[in-house]
């Protein structure tokens, strides 16, 4: 695709809204205007599926999102994947990648967003999570006196107890994603889209000085309640800027499982916001994820044989295996996706080689058709072999690294 070149004031108005905070953005786009020259903006080439949107290059550069650490707050490697590729599944059934090219969010910089994912208090009115009560600020700052004085006295306490809390004011609003939709336009790469995930608690987790664990539920329904209502601040806060005011928002609400769950949580509801600072169209999503192989017997359903043939098939070739696991996705009460790992103490390449071919002829035999599934091979020594076939896929592809 060729290079478009952008002119001097709407490259530079547009940096300046998608770079500077909320609050003063208008300020920032009239003093960046006369800051650069020209800037190249283009996109890759290739796509690789139409599962995938073409990314927008700048200055020959992939530009990377404002707030780098976006995923820090997530109680588990399963929900930073889950995020990030459910909200990707909501854009792509609004936003079509035929049609639109894909860019990290640039338009919620970092202290914007750490404002919002705090408690609200007089020092930070934009905070999102409710502000504490008095009395637990007060045990608040007596736990962080009391830390104090432990680290300076160098004495550390162990304590696993865990006990559940119905009183404490609970973190509701864990993080914040934002992926920016972009059409080509005769002048170079325009916004035409802010797609934005909101990762809920399901569960509020906190330690005091005791070392004491404490956990707090937050159900579905309390969740819902508080996430529309973030998700309707945030359009009202977008809307304040003059040029975001007729892009289309969307939002997804993501539910995030605990951080001893195996997988990882799901989206429950997104809503389109097209213009106005509210979100008038709410869509469900009826989502679940199961770690595989059932541990209890009393949630065994048939419809998980699937994965039990493969896992006794592939332990009959290979019965000192450290382990077979999966991470199935189901939407609508069919699965959607399938993520397999296996764990074996082999290393050597012939071993992984006849391992890799056998998963592959039982894959084949006895997995689901029609549905993206990945099998992953790991040592000790790391990633051995990837299997996989995407939903299209009539046969499973392997690829066995070289050590």
């Amino acid at each position: 695709m060729n290079k478009k070149w952008l002119k001097v004031t709407t490259y530079c108005s547009l940096v300046a809204l998608l770079s500077g905070c909320l609050s003063n953005l208008d300020e920032e786009v009239s003093e960046s205007s006369s800051s650069a020259d020209q800037v190249a903006v283009q996109s890759t080439e290739n796509q690789l599926s139409s599962d995938f949107y073409r990314a927008v290059i700048t200055d020959g550069r992939y530009e990377m999102g404002i707030v780098a650490s976006s995923n820090t707050n997530l109680s588990s490697a399963g929900n930073v994947l889950a995020f990030e590729e459910g909200l990707m599944r909501i854009s792509k059934g609004i936003f079509p990648t035929e049609q639109y090219f894909l860019r990290e969010g640039q338009i919620i910089n970092e202290e914007t967003m750490t404002s919002w994912l705090a408690r609200e208090s007089e020092n930070n009115p934009e905070g999102l999570n409710p502000s504490l009560a008095r009395n637990e600020r007060e045990t608040q700052n007596q736990t962080t006196d009391e830390n104090d004085e432990t680290e300076n006295s160098e004495t550390t306490q162990d304590n696993s107890q865990v006990i559940v809390d119905s009183s404490s004011t609970p973190i509701y609003l864990t993080q914040v994603m934002e992926k920016n939709l972009m059409v080509e336009t005769e002048d170079g790469y325009a916004l035409a889209g802010i797609v934005i995930g909101l990762a809920m608690n399901s569960v509020y987790e906190y330690t005091d000085s005791e070392g004491v664990h404490y956990e707090q539920e937050i159900s579905l329904g309390e969740m819902r309640e508080r996430a529309r209502s973030y998700a309707n601040i945030i359009v009202g806060r977008l809307r304040n800027t003059e040029a975001l005011r007729s892009i289309p928002i969307v939002v997804g609400l993501f539910r995030q499982s605990g951080a001893n769950d195996i997988v990882g949580g799901t989206y429950v509801m997104h809503g389109i916001s097209r213009e106005g600072n509210y979100i008038s169209d709410w869509t469900e999503q009826n989502e679940y994820r199961v770690a595989l192989p059932m541990v209890n017997r009393s949630d065994y359903n048939e419809q998980y044989n699937y994965f039990n043939n493969f896992m006794s098939q592939v332990n009959n070739f290979f019965p000192h295996l450290n382990g077979i696991t999966g991470d199935a996705l189901y939407i609508d009460n069919a699965l959607a996706s399938l993520n397999i790992k296996i764990v074996t103490q082999f290393y050597q390449q012939t071993e992984i080689t006849a391992l890799a071919q056998h998963v592959t002829d039982v894959a084949n035999s006895q997995l689901p058709e029609g549905v993206p599934i990945e099998i992953s091979i790991v040592s000790a020594h790391g990633a051995e072999a990837l299997i996989s076939k995407t939903a299209n896929d009539t046969q499973f592809k392997a690829h066995i690294y070289e050590q």
